[in-house]
């Protein structure tokens, strides 16, 4: 069932449909590797890539001596899904980049409301070792509690 617009709304889409015209080029083929089983969701499984010796820790004050921030991530507003999902971009993103550090803002929340972003990040971050080497809360300046400095994984030469 289609929904019909309002009036006002309808005359405003014909307005603005009226002078759309076709591209010149506009022989567009979908591939097969575009095709809708290719995006089904699919299982999550552990990246094979990382080592054991891959993890990520939680970071004492003295490695954050000569941190310089190249990135940045502001959580607010997020739900956890979206956050994850988003965290998880911006740090592949960042570590193409060859990044080597970034602030991940979560908020602190409040003392009857903990923000749920701030417990669930370094968890989140646990289980991204293939871009992550570290993490610590940010310094009151940069957040405090309501922020974490992460490390950012080389790639190895292979």
């Amino acid at each position: 069932m289609v929904k019909k617009l309002p009036p006002d709304d309808q005359s405003l889409w014909e307005n603005f449909i009226k002078n759309i015209r076709p591209l010149k080029n506009d022989k567009i083929k979908v591939s097969p590797a575009l095709s809708k089983k290719n995006f089904e969701k699919k299982p999550i499984l552990p990246n094979p890539k990382v080592s054991i010796s891959q993890t990520v820790e939680q970071l004492h004050p003295n490695n954050l001596r000569s941190m310089s921030i190249e990135g940045q991530l502001d959580l607010h507003g997020f739900t956890q899904a979206s956050a994850e999902s988003a965290l998880r971009e911006f740090l592949k993103n960042a570590a193409y980049k060859k990044w080597r550090w970034v602030r991940i803002i979560t908020g602190k929340g409040s003392p009857n409301n903990p923000s749920i972003l701030r417990e669930q990040t370094p968890k989140w971050l646990l289980k991204m070792p293939e871009f992550v080497t570290g993490y610590a809360f940010a310094k009151p300046e940069d957040g405090g509690t309501g922020a974490f400095y992460v490390k950012i994984r080389r790639k190895s030469k292979s």
